[in-house]
């Protein structure tokens, strides 16, 4: 077929058949689609079931760039080995079941005889039962059964939110050694949830639920969520936590244990309380004592004289009688270290969640977990993205042997609209995942395999330079999920 009008390439996109586009580009949206300027003509050739353009508006594949990749070195020399018949086969095979980039798919065909990576990733894709399609990456991390010293880590940003691409940049120039998968970590206080709880930017990037890295407690549990844990010998597992067990605090020499029994506590002569995001009280007593308020592990505001005291979503509040109050607690901006009961083994940890899948069976539960209560809904960067709307998403999962994926499915794309955590957890039971979790889902979904991002942001922070189309961008995040071969046995 050839079809010669100025938006051939867009109107023949998703046709089965060899043809040939020819015309000039008088659009924005069609230079956006073909990767050529406007007033640019052309003339351009498509193989059958092959679609030029993928993930518009924030493409990873242009027409420019499927032409290039057909005119490649790689491309000529797959097609002497094995016949450009079966090349594109392999191609259209792909673009039904994956929907891959092109350029990805030679490069899986020219490895195959070769070492395979450590990380074993391929583009998915499907339709779900009401006709709306979805796509993504998934990654397998064979850790538990290679016999090779898999380490996982939760780095957090010192300078501010990066990109975990700059995680992984700065885990591999500090240590010298490579980062061979990465993915962002648990849910932060954003501009916007800032602004909306009138709070001063130094809340900007507070995190909300619990990090442990390197044995240290950079964050407590603020709810009942999923978590990632991770054991000095590797293994890792998934489960809900909480601080309902008790915390141990300390700040200079003084160190108070806040037992089981002071949690979320209301009575009002009780020497130390301590109060997380599972409360479900407007007020907290305050006469005759003093109270903290935490972010992360920084004394943010101290509050004395008061009658009673409201709780604000960001951190866990201690309530300590007046006249046990150590002052080593009572300056803003003070570093303190928590010590969470139950987690004294747990070398590395991130909170996110929902928990989507327990021994292979789908067991989200919104409310269990803390997503809905008084003091958490408005803490929750896509709110109603939880549980009802499809986006972009990304999860943890591991298989019955302790073997490692890490799901992302793009959203907000032509070839994608996402999916909800339902979705999610549908998707990993095909994988065999038996223990799954979500992660901060959203422009903040990102997977880096090697040192780059295989997911879709549907975000690009100079979006404005190009209404129409730019490449994907992941956000900056505040922590993240490291693993690499560590060189110790």
């Amino acid at each position: 077929m050839i079809s010669n009008r100025r938006n051939a390439s867009v109107m023949t996109d998703i046709i089965s058949i060899d043809r040939f586009h020819i015309g000039k580009v008088r659009s924005p949206i069609t230079a956006s689609l073909l990767g050529i300027p406007m007033h640019s003509g052309y003339i351009q050739f498509v193989p059958a079931g092959i679609r030029p353009t993928l993930a518009y508006p924030t493409p990873i594949q242009t027409a420019r760039d499927l032409s290039e990749t057909l005119k490649s070195d790689m491309y000529t020399q797959l097609c002497r080995k094995f016949g450009e018949e079966k090349i594109l086969e392999e191609i259209r095979k792909d673009a039904e079941s994956g929907g891959s980039p092109v350029r990805y798919v030679l490069e899986k065909l020219h490895k195959k005889a070769k070492k395979t990576s450590e990380i074993d990733y391929r583009y998915i894709s499907g339709v779900y039962i009401d006709g709306n399609p979805w796509n993504g990456v998934i990654a397998n991390v064979n850790n538990a059964g290679s016999g090779k010293n898999w380490k996982f880590v939760a780095v957090s940003a010192t300078k501010g939110p990066m990109r975990v691409t700059s995680f992984c940049r700065e885990f591999e120039n500090n240590r010298n050694i490579s980062a061979k998968i990465a993915w962002n970590g648990g849910y932060i206080l954003n501009p916007e949830l800032v602004g909306k709880l009138g709070l001063p930017e130094t809340y900007i990037g507070s995190p909300l639920g619990m990090i442990i890295s390197e044995h240290k407690a950079l964050s407590a549990p603020l709810f009942n969520k999923a978590a990632m844990l991770i054991y000095p010998d590797g293994r890792i597992e998934i489960k809900q936590v909480n601080v309902s067990g008790g915390i141990d605090v300390s700040a200079g020499t003084t160190r108070i244990s806040f037992p089981a029994k002071a949690y979320n506590s209301i009575e009002k002569n009780i020497p130390y309380a301590y109060y997380d995001l599972l409360s479900d009280k407007n007020e907290i007593p305050a006469a005759g004592r003093v109270i903290v308020r935490l972010a992360g592990t920084l004394v943010k505001e101290v509050i004395r004289n008061a009658d009673s005291v409201s709780i604000i979503p960001v951190g866990i509040t201690l309530s300590i009688r007046e006249d046990l109050f150590p002052e080593e607690f009572g300056l803003p901006d003070t570093s303190i270290s928590i010590k969470i009961a139950g987690m004294e083994d747990i070398e590395h940890a991130v909170e996110a969640g929902p928990m989507l899948l327990s021994q292979g069976k789908i067991c989200i539960n919104m409310k269990k977990e803390g997503w809905k209560t008084r003091n958490s809904i408005i803490t929750q960067a896509a709110r109603l993205d939880y549980t009802d709307m499809r986006g972009p998403k990304i999860a943890v999962g591991l298989d019955a042997s302790g073997n490692l994926s890490v799901l992302t499915i793009n959203g907000r794309i032509r070839e994608s609209v996402g999916a909800t955590h339902k979705d999610m957890a549908e998707i990993l039971q095909k994988f065999n995942i038996r223990d799954a979790m979500g992660f901060d889902p959203g422009g903040s979904s990102t997977l880096v395999v090697e040192g780059h991002t295989k997911n879709i942001s549907p975000y690009n922070h100079e979006y404005e330079k190009n209404i129409y189309s730019l490449p994907p961008e992941p956000r900056a995040v505040s922590n993240a999920v490291i693993g690499y071969i560590s060189g110790k046995e």
